[in-house]
């Protein structure tokens, strides 16, 4: 049991690491970006504007970059996936086989994130946002606690382990007014952000 229990930080640092990269790549492809390039009515051509970046030096490099970087991503992904390494890796490295694939995916995208210079990513966060992270656990911690508490029955393993992560999360949470009004002030923004498409839809 002991043994079996040295396994949990390792699993739950590679779970955490997979779920942080996952939501820079959905900021990476967030709405703004996406929105904020619809071309305006009566606007310049976009089939122009192609063509000239193309002919762009700069673009192309950067191009190039991108498709390097992506390709490692994939030849990462799916080389740790052939049968052969998943083997090798599973010999040497036992039930932490898939936890190793995914933080070394995990890896991969941030050498990716890294080269386009984003940077560390709470570098990027304003200090309310700052503030708010301060002030409670990070958000994975509510769904691993969805899954531990969410069965029939808990074995005392289990049962333990809920009640420590749970105590863990409920002692680190301390938002104030501050808070809420930040929190309240970012939903409205993005509902206005989601409302826009349909606003332009109307016109």
């Amino acid at each position: 049991m002991a043994p079996a229990l040295l396994l949990i930080p390792a699993a739950l640092a590679s779970f955490i690491l997979a779920f942080g990269t996952g939501v820079e790549f959905v900021r990476f492809t967030s709405l703004r970006p996406l929105l904020g390039g619809v071309p305006e009515p009566g606007g310049p051509d976009v089939r122009q504007g192609w063509l000239a970046a193309l002919q762009d030096r700069s673009v192309l490099a950067s191009l190039a970059w991108d498709l390097g970087l992506l390709l490692l991503f994939v030849a990462q992904h799916s080389l740790m996936a052939a049968e052969t390494v998943k083997t090798w890796t599973t010999r040497y490295f036992g039930v932490l086989q898939r936890s190793l694939y995914v933080a070394c995916t995990a890896l991969a995208l941030q050498v990716y994130y890294h080269v386009l210079g984003l940077g560390e990513p709470l570098a990027l966060k304003s200090p309310r946002a700052l503030r708010l992270f301060a002030h409670l656990r990070h958000p994975v911690c509510v769904e691993l606690l969805t899954v531990l508490w969410a069965v029939p029955t808990l074995g005392t393993d289990r049962l333990l382990l809920a009640l420590l992560l749970t105590l863990y999360l409920g002692l680190a949470h301390g938002l104030d007014q501050q808070d809420l009004r930040y929190l309240r002030a970012q939903l409205q923004r993005k509902l206005h952000l989601l409302s826009r498409p349909q606003e332009e839809a109307a016109e």
